[in-house]
């Protein structure tokens, strides 16, 4: 944990029907079908975000997935941080399965397992009832160190247009719910093998936060898209890779990471651990929040 680092008092708040009912998403039929993760606009704060549009083709067959056996945490042990502070963020986890050839494909949601960010320091923090500006190099570093491995910032972005940050109609869904700017970077670790995109999304409101957050729907599409980096730089694929989704809310601002395999390969076991890293981007993102809004 960074040193200098604020803990968080309040307690998030959570859907109370996170990991409750079972889902089912229809898989892409067309046979050019690559993804099934629509694009979003192609301007971004007035920049191409080159998102991929979802090809047409009729639905031939469904991924029923059940989230009823998501595992209550209340009595594990401290967070696999360590943190001694208290718990503010719950991680909710997601595998995007692409099929290879002609075989179309498809969104598969999955429970990705209760995760803790633990926060401590000598002083404390509350959330802000009203959300301020955000500055985006205080939040997210050109280089940081999350569980133990060191990230490059490739690229970052800060727009007040929160309508072209999601899939599906979750930009759509920030817009109404007086979304006031949004800041997401991507960074790639050293080796070139894992990249994240994290963010924050200010929102006029803790409760208009809250209904940001029980909007959102993984398995259909409703959540932060992930930030595209040039080609070569280790994100060329964060539009479309599989990977792990994780995220919360702290008082008027939802947090948010889309952590994946550069080469767009889904996760696997013998791979890294991408709920892990999510989970402390998620971490290591809400300490420079707590750090910025205290100022």
């Amino acid at each position: 944990m960074p040193d200098g680092a604020v803990p968080v008092e309040e307690e998030p708040y959570f859907p109370d029907d996170a990991g409750a009912a079972t889902q089912n998403m229809a898989a892409v039929g067309s046979d050019d079908a690559t993804q099934a993760v629509p694009r979003v606009s192609d301007e971004f704060g007035g920049r191409p975000m080159f998102r991929d549009e979802a090809p047409p083709g009729e639905t031939s067959a469904t991924a029923e997935i059940d989230l009823s056996g998501l595992d209550d945490f209340d009595d594990e042990p401290p967070g696999r941080r360590g943190g001694t502070g208290t718990k503010v963020l719950i991680g909710v986890g997601f595998v995007a399965l692409l099929a290879a050839g002609g075989g179309g494909a498809f969104l598969l949601a999955t429970g990705g397992g209760d995760q803790e960010a633990g926060l401590s320091s000598d002083g404390t923090a509350t959330p802000p009832e009203a959300p301020a500006a955000l500055e985006s190099g205080g939040l997210f570093p050109e280089s940081l160190s999350v569980e133990g491995t060191d990230y490059e910032l490739a690229l970052v972005d800060d727009t007040e247009d929160c309508a072209t940050v999601g899939q599906g109609s979750y930009g759509e869904v920030l817009t109404e719910n007086g979304c006031r700017q949004v800041i997401r970077a991507t960074y790639v670790d050293a080796d070139g093998a894992v990249a994240v995109t994290a963010g924050v999304a200010a929102m006029d409101s803790a409760e208009q936060a809250t209904a940001a957050l029980e909007a959102q729907d993984l398995g259909a599409n409703q959540w932060f898209a992930g930030l595209k980096g040039k080609d070569g730089s280790g994100a060329e694929l964060m539009d479309r890779s599989a990977g792990q989704g994780s995220g919360g809310q702290w008082g008027p601002y939802l947090l948010f990471s889309l952590t994946a395999n550069s080469d767009g390969s889904a996760p696997g076991e013998g791979g890294p651990d991408l709920e892990e890293i999510g989970g402390g981007f998620v971490d290591t993102t809400l300490n420079a929040l707590a750090e910025q809004t205290a100022g």
